[in-house]
């Protein structure tokens, strides 16, 4: 990952501009460039945490429960993959939001959209808090989830067995999310440092 990193990912951000900020095709070049090696990055650290580290520390306090994850990859929906990537997470977010909100009687929904609420300002919370930066990129990313679900779910009803959805979330999610998320918060982090120089 480190030499992922240093080799592909940091020359193409050092020599970006903001994605926000001046020219769109250029924007879109550099997220498009960013988007493999960024993707090698997340699966790598998929791997090392999820399958490697999990499985160790798992082994080691004797932890019964060792589905961390399902095949996310093959997800037909956005819906179906945050259901299965990161299944802790996803069963703390069903137990501890999803369920209480039904029980309090409010609609399924609401009760989708305030777990996605909680997610994406954990989400903002983990990269701003090491970054000291409120951007709320990543919350936008995450709540941007929300009309990908309606329309990964309206896709699927309407093309039954078809890999819509599944291509729609390597587009949205690897291909343009994380890329793009990636050069907005480097370049407030850097915009930040050069102000208070």
């Amino acid at each position: 990952m480190g030499f992922i990193i240093e080799q592909y990912i940091n020359p193409i951000v050092q020599n970006s501009q903001h994605p926000l900020k001046g020219n769109l095709l250029y924007a879109i070049e550099r997220v498009l460039k960013l988007s493999v090696p960024n993707l090698y990055v997340w699966l790598c650290m998929f791997y090392c945490f999820f399958h490697l580290w999990l499985n160790i520390l798992a082994e080691i306090l004797c932890f019964g429960d060792r589905e961390f994850y399902k095949d996310w990859w093959n997800a037909k929906t956005i819906d179906e993959y945050w259901r299965m990537w990161n299944m802790p997470v996803h069963k703390w977010m069903v137990r501890h939001i999803y369920f209480p909100c039904l029980r309090n009687g409010i609609p399924k929904g609401v009760a989708i959209l305030i777990a996605f609420l909680v997610s994406a300002v954990f989400h903002e919370l983990c990269i701003a808090v090491p970054c000291r930066l409120f951007k709320f990129w990543a919350f936008i990313g995450i709540m941007f989830q929300v009309p990908l679900v309606i329309l990964t779910n309206f896709l699927q009803n309407q093309f039954q067995s078809s890999m819509v959805g599944n291509m729609m979330f390597w587009c949205f999610f690897c291909i343009l999310g994380q890329p793009m998320c990636v050069l907005l918060y480097y370049h407030d982090v850097m915009n930040r440092k050069s102000s208070a120089r």
